[in-house]
């Protein structure tokens, strides 16, 4: 069977799948997705992923009931099946149908899908002269507690991104109402100050990115000093190195912001270093 997807706790050919006209997630985006790679057959913080796709579910009351086991067992799988080694993976999970309410009173079963498909790496060269990005005039809220989670309500992120594809960039920067920077479309943002990297903090109402994470650690382990802390576009801007991050390109240099070079070397050095000390993990 090839191009096999799981559905509500089954194994089917993709073009076998289908939702109801009345699940929450088609009518109001009322629901969760995860998107991950797998190196050599084997799904890349994965855990980390489930943990954050269980802790979403359960702010939302979005029944999940699956184990880490389960889900690990249920990739295997889809990658045997599918014969895909390196592979992207995406979880989604809907709330389910439910015929009554935008509140539904009713108990409802959510609605289940993991996909995997082959992974189309990001050019070398991009990680040799580094991405652009702009500055996005679609501003963040500070207190809305969607952007903490990765929802089905993903058409601000869409609208972002078609402004950094008009502008010929690769992804925009977001700016909070209160004009402290956030993250991009599809990634989180650090910036290098010497030998200190800062990213912005949770504060800056973000989503805690999985790589991000990855990356905070790897600092610590290689004695470089971080910082998460609210900063302004002035801070990027003055930056010796700037890169983006998440579980597709990994740790990826920037080299323009709105149209001007930016950085002292693309890509720098700690860039460099962490990239290396990441692609070594992943292995």
């Amino acid at each position: 069977m090839s191009n096999a997807i799981f559905l509500n706790d089954k194994i089917i050919e993709e073009t076998e799948g289908h939702i109801s006209t009345l699940d929450r997630g088609f009518l109001y985006g009322d629901g969760l997705f995860e998107t991950l790679r797998t190196y050599n057959k084997k799904p890349f913080r994965i855990d980390d992923h489930i943990t954050r796709l269980s802790n979403s579910a359960q702010y939302f009351d979005i029944p999940f009931p699956y184990t880490s086991q389960q889900i690990r067992h249920i990739i295997e799988q889809l990658l045997t099946t599918n014969n895909l080694t390196d592979a992207y993976v995406r979880m989604t999970l809907s709330r389910g149908f439910a015929a009554h309410g935008i509140i539904p009173a009713e108990i409802i079963n959510p609605t289940f899908v993991i996909h995997t498909k082959p992974l189309t790496p990001y050019p070398a060269s991009l990680y040799k002269n580094g991405m652009s990005l702009i500055t996005s005039h679609i501003r963040r809220s500070t207190t809305c507690p969607l952007s903490r989670h990765k929802t089905l309500n993903f058409l601000a992120n869409c609208l972002i991104k078609k402004e950094a594809i008009e502008e010929k960039a690769h992804d925009a920067l977001i700016l909070n109402t209160d004009n402290y920077v956030t993250e991009c479309a599809v990634s989180n943002i650090f910036i290098v100050q010497g030998n200190t990297i800062i990213t912005p903090s949770l504060n800056a109402n973000i989503l805690p990115g999985i790589t991000r994470k990855v990356v905070l650690k790897l600092c610590r382990e290689n004695n470089i000093c971080t910082l998460e802390k609210l900063f302004g576009m002035e801070t990027v801007l003055e930056a010796d190195e700037v890169f983006i991050t998440n579980s597709l390109l990994e740790i990826m240099p920037i080299s323009k912001m709105n149209g001007q070079s930016i950085g002292k070397l693309i890509p720098g050095p700690i860039t460099k270093l962490l990239h290396d000390r990441y692609r070594e993990i992943t292995q």
